[in-house]
């Protein structure tokens, strides 16, 4: 079969494939991976050599946005506990993954591959799960995002090494230090460039988004030359991404990223049309059991490893089990290790095939999981009293029991210390209530003003209404944005004081009308909110005089402040 119906075959069969994946809810990716096997059972032959090429080209570029886009900032304000999580889960994991691939027969040498290949997360994946239930900025969230960063790092890190390898090199410390030297001074050079040099070479290109386009490709695929060439001697995949690392400062990197992105996801897919297309039936056969026993771990093993984590870091359980489900899955990544390994005489073409198995079972369950992880919760939330007892206590709430029309603050984020000195001002007990450990420690710690209390606790955790008193508060106030959380408590508030206040918040105004139709009082939409005090500020003043810049001034300060 030609270059050209090759080419027919393979992207007619994989957008089929996507469709299906995307109507039953599943990433395009799961159903490329399923076309390529497919073709493989009906013995459609295609020139897989080039395929395979054209699969590595999107890997170049997969690499070149990575680094195009390497949120090195997202990674520090995600902290202390997501290093701590990112790391605990990849030592851990790999560690039980190794295990678990001797049990199953492997050599040492495949399950050390298969431990690292295990451990990675789909980043893709959660991300989009996350962004459509409206989760990416709740704590879990913010919590997710962070290790699968970590996670991402340490994956390019392997990747690195891997491609220092030349075909059928060993591990051993001088090649390990040769590749170190080597990637510490590339790296050091495109950091130079980001800074220095290519910024003012990009905006001469500005003017010309094609120009723009072509010459950002042209200079990934140079690069990649260049580090994939024997002076260098590392592969082209890492070479994209160093490309990637030096137009990272470039303010065109925006309009660079949304051109080359499409063109990525179309070279992707042959990639995973090409790794489905190498699982036989044989393969299913022989693999069969240790693809399932592999699946049961990550899907219920590597999430029980972040749950152990998250609760000797203090998390509740709610927190615990929602951002420990988000990693049951197989990355991306895992892929693109063990194929890099493959081509570098790492580990035979079986490994690779087992992976992609495990990745089609894990993505598929994954997904559905992460759609419906609060149902699941409040099924299977009851029997995680162990991570009450491995985390933190609620703070004594002896008090609570003399409470009456007191004040209750869910939630201080932003919102929340805006409004807690007119709370105050009400000359009420106050009683606020967050579920990030850190934040009720950093509160903990300041001089308190006023009659209030800082807790732990969890918004959606029934257990805690009651030590709270919460059916006695004169006014009850969420700035939690979720909206399962606040139809909850206003269902718990139904009955009771009838002259309680009760204000909510939501993330748009067809959420709000859900609310306000559930019984809240007020229902804060934030936007909406920004929108109505812009317009009373626009109309309130000329815009000839200075006086919005003094007002914006004064909220600058406000906000450094706060």
């Amino acid at each position: 079969m030609d270059i050209f119906t090759s080419l027919a075959v393979v992207v007619g069969v994989a957008a089929v494939g996507g469709i299906i994946a995307r109507s039953l809810k599943q990433p395009a990716m799961l159903g490329y991976i399923v076309a390529g096997l497919g073709l493989a059972a009906v013995g459609w032959g295609f020139d897989r050599e080039a395929v395979g090429l054209l699969g590595q080209f999107g890997v170049t570029l997969l690499l070149f946005l990575v680094g195009l886009e390497l949120p090195i900032s997202e990674l520090k304000k995600s902290g202390q506990v997501a290093l701590i999580v990112g790391v605990g889960q990849i030592v851990v994991t790999a560690i039980l993954g190794f295990g678990l691939s001797r049990l199953l027969g492997f050599s040492a040498a495949a399950a050390v591959y298969l431990g690292i290949a295990l451990t990675f997360s789909s980043t893709v994946l959660v991300v989009n799960l996350l962004a459509g239930k409206r989760d990416l900025h709740s704590l879990y969230g913010r919590i997710v995002m962070g290790y699968l960063l970590v996670q991402d790092f340490v994956a390019i890190g392997i990747l690195a090494a891997l491609s220092g390898l030349t075909l059928g090199g060993s591990w051993n410390w001088l090649n390990l230090g040769w590749i170190a030297i080597k990637g510490i001074a590339i790296v050091a050079t495109a950091l130079y460039l980001a800074e220095n040099i290519i910024p003012s070479l990009t905006r001469r290109l500005a003017s010309s988004t094609e120009v723009l386009f072509v010459a950002a490709l042209g200079w990934c695929l140079v690069i990649a030359a260049l580090m994939a060439s024997r002076w260098v001697g590392f592969t082209v995949e890492i070479g994209g991404f160093i490309a990637g690392l030096t137009l990272a400062n470039a303010a065109q990197s925006w309009q660079i990223t949304a051109r080359i992105r499409p063109l990525r996801d179309f070279f992707m897919t042959l990639f995973f049309v090409g790794l489905g297309a190498k699982i036989t039936m044989a393969d299913v056969g022989h693999l069969g059991w240790a693809a399932v026993a592999m699946s049961v771990f990550v899907l219920l093993g590597k999430p029980l490893v972040v749950m152990v984590v998250l609760a000797l870091l203090g998390y509740g359980r709610r927190v615990a089990f929602l951002a420990s489900l988000a990693v049951g899955q197989v990355s991306e990544f895992s892929l693109i290790i063990l194929a890099l390994a493959l081509r570098v005489g790492q580990v035979d073409s079986e490994v690779l095939t087992l992976v992609g198995m495990v990745a089609v079972v894990t993505m598929t369950a994954s997904t559905y999981l992460i759609a419906h992880a609060n149902r699941i919760y409040h099924r299977v939330g009851k029997y995680l009293v162990w991570i009450s007892l491995t985390g933190r206590h609620h703070t004594d709430l002896a008090q609570a029991a003399n409470w009456q029309q007191h004040v209750i603050l869910f939630g201080h984020n932003r919102t929340g210390s805006a409004l807690k000195p007119a709370l105050l001002a009400l000359n009420k007990p106050l009683v606020v209530v967050d579920f990030d450990p850190q934040v009720v420690e950093q509160l903990n710690k300041q001089k308190l003003e006023g009659d209030q209390t800082i807790l732990y606790g969890d918004m959606g955790d029934f257990d805690l209404y009651d030590e709270i008193a919460l059916k006695k508060a004169s006014l009850v106030v969420s700035t939690v944005e979720d909206i399962n959380d606040n139809l909850q408590l206003l269902e718990y508030l139904h009955s009771g004081n009838k002259k309680r206040s009760v204000v909510v918040t939501a993330a748009d105004g067809e959420e709000a009308q859900r609310l306000y139709k559930a019984g809240a009082d007020y229902v804060l939409v934030p936007n909406s909110v920004g929108g109505e005090y812009l317009a009373n500020l626009i109309s309130s003043h000329s815009t000839k005089s200075n006086s919005i810049h003094k007002l914006g001034r004064k909220h600058w300060d406000y906000l450094r402040e706060s």
